[in-house]
């Protein structure tokens, strides 16, 4: 069985009278030790995936298991065991990650401490996890005397603090200047070596994403195409005269098209066929649509005339 598997998984929100769709029927899986990353725009439902597999929210319909076990039959109180003990969170935003009025080792013996770690064992453990992110000298300086990056490795030291074997990332490196998120990112592939975690990330820039094992698309609520790569046979190749070469299974899908739709995403170019009946469409909407009427003939300083009589309005 997967480590993680969503099944037909649903979420909806409501909005005073209204109800918001923000997941359409998601099935994902992944394995033990991989490193996940599904890309989309913003609103496309990311977050809302991150937060029902890490127990803080629920789903309207579907099934989640993590390592085995089903998240919907969860208690209140072992929902909360499960969040403090089984998974860790790394936000894009500091102050979600980090209380400011706390040094960077009084934050990660913070999640310890809820844990009902022993204290003699606390300051060990952070020390530990502070040097494997590389802060080992920055233990007493608070949020706000460290950089984005140095931020960020704190934050992933209080993800691991009470060793869960899961770990998500919601936009990791939004806030973090090129070289700092390719820094952030070598670590995270390296603690996932070394603690065997499980690592599923949400972004929406495709540079970051393909630090991971597997890329998916998520958008409007449903996972698209898998951006992993392949086969040599399925790589776009150029010709020598400098036109795009399509694999032969995008060939074979796009063949008999009336019409191949082009649409730019974050994620790359989507061609989408359509047909004959979709021109038909058009063509019977613009027919029941009014018709622009002839302009109006103006007068001196744009005074309109009356069709007879000659006078003015």
């Amino acid at each position: 069985m997967p480590y993680i598997e969503c099944k037909q998984v649903v979420k909806v929100y409501k909005v005073g009278d209204h109800e918001l769709v923000s997941l359409k029927g998601i099935d994902f899986s992944m394995e033990q030790g991989e490193l996940v990353a599904i890309i989309g725009p913003s609103g496309a439902g990311k977050s809302t995936l991150l937060n029902l597999l890490g127990g803080l929210d629920r789903p309207t319909a579907g099934q989640l298991y993590v390592d085995g076990q089903n998240l919907l039959n969860f208690k209140p109180h072992e929902l909360a065991h499960y969040r403090l003990h089984r998974v860790g969170f790394v936000w894009q935003q500091v102050e979600r990650n980090l209380f400011a009025h706390r040094s960077a080792i009084r934050n990660v013996t913070l999640p310890m401490m809820m844990g009902g770690l022993a204290p003699w064992k606390r300051n060990g453990h952070a020390r530990d996890l502070l040097t494997a992110v590389g802060m080992s000298d920055h233990l007493r300086k608070h949020p706000g005397q460290l950089s984005g990056g140095q931020q960020q490795r704190v934050a992933i030291a209080v993800a691991l603090a009470n060793t869960p074997p899961l770990l998500l990332a919601d936009e990791p490196t939004g806030s973090l200047d090129r070289e700092t998120s390719r820094q952030v990112m070598l670590l995270l592939n390296e603690l996932r070596q070394k603690f065997n975690l499980t690592v599923l990330m949400v972004t929406h820039d495709m540079e970051i994403a393909e630090y991971a094992d597997r890329v998916l698309t998520l958008r409007d609520g449903a996972l698209g195409q898998d951006l992993s790569g392949g086969s040599d046979d399925a790589a776009l190749n150029l010709d020598p005269e400098g036109r795009l070469q399509l694999p032969q299974e995008v060939r074979a899908t796009l063949n008999g098209a009336a019409r191949i739709a082009v649409e730019v995403r974050p994620e790359g170019v989507l061609l989408r066929p359509e047909s004959e009946e979709h021109d038909e469409t058009e063509a019977l909407l613009q027919e029941m649509l009014p018709q622009d009427a002839a302009p109006i003939k103006r007068g001196l300083f744009g005074r309109f005339r009356r069709k007879s009589g000659g006078g003015r309005r």
